[in-house]
């Protein structure tokens, strides 16, 4: 007789309990999730806004003419399409940006997004940067160790971004930097304005540094390439960073920066050409051979015992015989003495 498997009639409870707790513990931690301020948008709403926010910034610098009004007319459709206020996105903006963790996560996928519609779009100008391609190995290297994007508020714990980086081994003496960003102000403003600054630290506690301020204008670039005086220290550190100046305002305007690279390039060495050489040769000729009149003479046949002691030099003595310069002459009425032989 086939025995039947045991089964307790209290375990259809016991399952049925299990799958109450596991859903009232699902609902306790969404209740204990803290939920967003009004007038906030969502994670999934600040994504699918920036994307478009970019996007807009990318189409009305392609059209050239007055960009400020260009880009207005797009931001505004940006609102109108997602059903928001210009309000409502700048308090989102400063609510994100304050949570460092959620608003790199935001951002990582807005970059990914961006990219993938800008290639569709025919937007994407990366096949024309010279910079885009760059690694961090070779003489011009895309050295950047930060993160892709920053986001600075005009207020007092958030109006700087700042950065360093210290020299190593493959950093050499004369080396140029090019730190190279794209900004975007969330409100397009004449007054818009923000300072970047690059430092190089040197060997013998030197200093040298460039800056540039940041105005509407999406891309920036901060060139540094070191005098006579400076291509022959070794470098220390590299820094740098972004002030946004702190206002008052009860909505302030945040300013994104993006695409963020440090290009390092290495002071090419010039290798001799062919024609070089030969004139470094000649000139080493030149230098050191002798004058032809000092050159012994060699002859090209056997010299007999006479020509060979006419051919060796000899001091030759010339006798000159000089004027007398005083001359005595006898006096008149004196007969002049001569020398009379004895007989």
């Amino acid at each position: 007789m086939r025995q039947l498997p045991f089964c307790s009639p209290n375990k259809g409870k016991r399952t049925k309990v299990s799958i109450v707790g596991a859903l009232l513990g699902v609902l306790l931690l969404l209740s204990c999730k803290p939920s967003l301020p009004s007038g906030i948008l969502d994670e999934e709403e600040m994504t699918d806004v920036l994307v478009d926010f970019h996007l807009a910034q990318g189409m009305a610098d392609a059209q050239g003419g007055n960009t400020d009004i260009t880009r207005y007319k797009y931001l505004q459709a940006v609102f109108r399409k997602h059903n928001i206020t210009e309000a409502e996105f700048d308090s989102s903006m400063v609510y994100w940006s304050g949570r460092s963790e959620d608003f790199t996560f935001i951002y990582d996928n807005v970059v990914k997004r961006v990219r993938a519609q800008a290639e569709r779009m025919g937007l994407d100008a990366t096949a024309q940067d010279v910079f885009a391609s760059l690694t961090s190995e070779g003489d011009t290297a895309n050295i950047w160790l930060g993160k892709d994007f920053a986001c600075v508020m005009p207020t007092q714990v958030q109006c700087v971004y700042s950065f360093q980086m210290k020299a190593d081994s493959t950093f050499r003496a004369g080396d140029s930097f090019i730190w190279r960003f794209k900004s975007q102000f969330v409100a397009r403003s004449m007054n818009n304005e923000a300072i970047a600054l690059l430092n190089i630290y040197y060997e013998k506690d030197t200093v040298a540094s460039v800056s540039e301020l940041i105005r509407n204008n999406p891309k920036n670039e901060l060139h540094y390439y070191p005098s006579r005086a400076l291509d022959t220290l070794g470098i220390r550190s590299v820094t740098g960073f972004i002030y946004l100046p702190p206002n008052s305002s009860d909505q302030p305007k945040p300013l994104l920066v993006s695409e963020i690279q440090l290009i390092r390039m290495h002071e090419p060495v010039e290798e001799p050409t062919p024609d070089s050489k030969k004139l470094e040769e000649a000139d080493t000729l030149a230098a050191d051979t002798l004058d032809a009149d000092s050159l012994p003479f060699v002859p090209s046949h056997r010299l007999t015992p006479l020509q060979l002691r006419e051919s060796q030099p000899r001091e030759r003595k010339i006798n000159v015989v000089k004027e007398n310069p005083n001359p005595i002459h006898p006096q008149r009425g004196i007969p002049q003495r001569t020398n009379r032989r004895r007989k």
